[in-house]
């Protein structure tokens, strides 16, 4: 017969069984925290560079003494994988899971240089990154749990299509066909580039307005009145003349008007945001909090687009991203990255509350998915999907990788 002791000990471990498999994964997580927290140290950070369509996708390994690696993706812009080099030393024998300290360890080391932007900003992240995929394997949860868990399980793509150079408006209706059709995309924005204009003086043509108010009535023609259709005009123009061509766009239902002046001046865009109807969006250019700040402040646009392999990484987009929730301003996120980068953004994108929708590009290159392992595609009926596996749960395809490397540094050497 059991006695009254052993019965509260057995009742008591099922009952703690059945609320432990209730909890939340984070909590579920701490008891393994606690086991591994401060075992674990880094060892060594590599590189290896795959040709994208037209940069590089610059991969980053953070490996261990524990045999455990964290695998991200940092900016695609040249001198990066330098920088990577310059600064691993500042977190080699560190422990993988202070990530943020050693953010900012990284950012005061190489600050004096290069002035807490620009390619440093960008290799910090890819190290940032990897960092994540590390913590998340060495905790068994998913990043998105160690952000604050999730607020969507599925997460909305928008396509940055190919952009025909013909004023003929037949080619970009097929282009959006194309997206919809052949790759099942539910969102998509165009890059408008200049017919006639002159660059150098950012002024922009009547002509050009004219072309590009024609060719955006067809793919709106084409795409329905409520499919989500963007305009990116790649910061080249000057306020009056941008305010002049959004103006005229007014009736066709844009989702939103990415970067149509020059990114240095948050007046200067908040002037056209408060004059038109058109949803203004901006920031790939912006670097950490310090450079979004007057944006956010200002109020300067409607939606933010920070980039994470160029802001700073995941926490910082996540930083950015809530600072501007306390103006109700939603968040899109920039992205050019190989499905390494793209699913790391992913984790973030899902941990913030106001995300709204995540970018795609080159997808068109036929090698582009089988960069990672998969099954199936990455993308499910025009979004991302994330499961539950430790980390990103992405693993390498070598084989692929390796075929197509653009830099003499090797494969993780």
């Amino acid at each position: 017969m059991i006695s009254r002791r052993e019965f509260l000990t057995v009742a008591g471990g099922a009952a703690a069984g059945s609320f432990l498999a209730g909890r939340p994964q984070i909590l579920q997580a701490a008891p393994n925290a606690e086991t591994e927290f401060g075992r674990v140290k880094i060892r060594d950070v590599k590189t290896a560079s795959v040709k994208l369509t037209y940069y590089d996708a610059h991969l980053v390994k953070v490996t261990t003494d524990s045999g455990i690696t964290g695998i991200g993706e940092a900016y695609r812009g040249p001198g990066t994988i330098d920088w990577i080099h310059n600064i691993k030393e500042e977190v080699i024998g560190q422990d993988p899971l202070g990530i943020d300290y050693l953010f900012h360890k990284m950012m005061r080391a190489g600050s004096g240089a290069d002035a807490r932007s620009g390619t440093l900003t960008g290799a910090i992240a890819g190290i940032e990154t990897a960092l994540w995929d590390l913590a998340g394997k060495i905790l068994n949860v998913p990043v998105y749990v160690l952000l604050g868990g999730k607020f969507r399980d599925k997460l909305l793509i928008y396509h940055d299509t190919g952009s025909p150079e013909t004023v003929e408006t037949g080619p970009w209706v097929e282009e959006a066909r194309r997206s919809r059709d052949k790759y099942g995309f539910k969102a998509m924005k165009f890059d408008l580039n200049p017919f006639k204009g002159q660059r150098w003086n950012r002024t922009l043509s009547s002509v050009d307005m004219k072309i590009w108010v024609k060719i955006l009535e067809a793919i709106r023609g084409e795409l329905g009145d409520d499919f989500p259709l963007s305009v990116d005009l790649h910061w080249m123009y000057n306020s009056r003349d941008a305010l002049k061509f959004i103006q005229m766009t007014e009736g066709m239902n844009l989702w939103f008007l990415e970067d149509p002046i020059p990114y240095e001046n948050a007046d200067a865009l908040a002037r056209i945001t408060r004059a038109t109807k058109v949803p203004i969006c901006t920031g790939e250019n912006l670097y950490t909090r310090h450079t979004w700040r007057p944006f956010i402040e200002k109020q300067a646009c409607d939606i933010i687009q920070p980039d994470v392999q160029r802001c700073g990484g995941l926490l910082e987009t996540k930083r950015i991203a809530d600072w501007a929730d306390l103006y109700y301003m939603p968040m899109a996120c920039h992205n050019l990255c190989s499905p390494v980068g793209t699913i790391a953004s992913g984790h973030v994108c899902a941990a913030i509350r106001t995300f709204v929708t995540l970018e795609s590009d080159s997808v068109e290159l036929p090698y582009w998915q089988d960069i990672i392992q998969h099954d199936g595609p990455i993308y499910q009926d025009g979004y991302l999907v994330l499961d539950n596996k430790p980390g990103f749960g992405i693993e390498l395809n070598e084989d692929v990788c390796r075929k197509h490397l653009t830099d003499n540094r090797g494969f993780f050497e």
